[in-house]
């Protein structure tokens, strides 16, 4: 055997070895993965929070980017909206963030699709498909149904109810693709209290349309998922971040409250609106194989936001 011919079969041997490795390797992660009824390990999933508006959505894509998710943050009033600018003030303090800010209205069908372009564009090569749609966009207007002005009750459905199945149209594609799963902000008997009688409706609504979405959705192995949030009034759940204040004689600090967002180098929000318990029942709903029908996102009392360390002035 001359040497040209020794080195070609060497380099056969090596490749041969090299694809038996991979394939060993790969069966090995999917053994875990799969006994322990999570995703792999360090397996990037792409989720669409649908709106980041609120205190509520913008901690939960925060959080979901924290944990390793590419998260895209749905904002209705544009990126240079306040939650725009706290959505890229965090991205912008975090090296490799894999938060990605994009306009988003669920009321309107061609707003919805150029988002749905949009976050093709964003996912990278071999990734075919959304994870998970969050939908987290929502209106209350509170007030006793003789008094309450019809134009409220329709503001209510148009955002509450039809966004959700504009929502769930539009990225139907994208969810098949990776089989992943429609997770929709249910009802809870806090939303059926006095004077909330046409938004009660609309999260009822939205809980038989998830029953029957489950259903619809099912050959496509899409899951369909609510949370109900429990002891979470309705004003909290679609309420703004909140301005903390200014602390510009505080000495610079390296660390600040798990759920505060700067905007400036003097100035926060908070986005506190989940206990941190509820933020993990969100992550198991995203991560388990096969989640739940609905989880509950079970409130603590404000004593927990006390205990909040004050949130802090962020100096160069």
């Amino acid at each position: 055997m001359d040497a040209s011919t020794g080195l070609l079969l060497a380099l056969q041997l090596v490749a041969l070895c090299s694809i038996a490795g991979a394939l060993l390797l790969y069966l090995l992660c999917k053994g875990r993965s799969g006994g322990s009824g999570r995703l792999g390990p360090g397996l990037t999933k792409s989720v669409l929070v649908t709106s980041a508006d609120t205190a509520l959505g913008l901690q939960i894509a925060i959080h979901l980017a924290e944990k390793g998710y590419r998260v895209f943050a749905g904002l209705r009033a544009g990126e240079d909206s306040l939650a725009g600018r706290l959505a890229r003030g965090w991205a912008s303090r975090r090296e490799g963030s894999l938060l990605v800010p994009m306009e988003l209205d669920v009321t309107r069908e061609d707003i919805l699709h150029e988002a749905a372009g949009e976050v093709t564009k964003h996912l990278p090569a071999g990734e075919n498909g959304l994870w998970a749609v969050i939908n987290t966009a929502g209106v209350v207007h509170v007030g006793r149904l003789q008094q309450q002005d019809p134009a409220q009750w329709e503001a209510m459905l148009r955002t509450n109810v039809m966004g959700v199945l504009r929502v769930a149209r539009t990225f139907l594609g994208l969810l098949a693709s990776a089989k992943g799963r429609f997770i929709n902000i249910g009802s809870s008997n806090d939303a059926s209290g006095e004077e909330q009688v046409c938004y009660a409706a609309t999260r009822w609504a939205v809980e038989g349309a998830s029953q029957a979405l489950r259903l619809e959705l099912k050959p496509y192995g899409i899951h369909v998922v609510t949370l109900q949030p429990t002891g979470l009034s309705t004003d909290t759940l679609f309420s703004a971040p909140k301005e903390t204040g200014t602390r510009p004689d505080t000495p610079t600090s390296t660390t600040s409250s798990e759920c505060s967002v700067p905007i400036s180098e003097t100035m926060e929000y908070s986005t506190c609106v989940l206990y941190p318990s509820a933020l993990k029942t969100i992550e198991e709903a995203l991560s388990i194989s096969n989640p739940s029908n609905s989880y509950e996102l079970t409130h603590k009392p404000d004593s927990w936001f006390r205990r909040i360390p004050s949130l802090r002035s962020l100096k160069n």
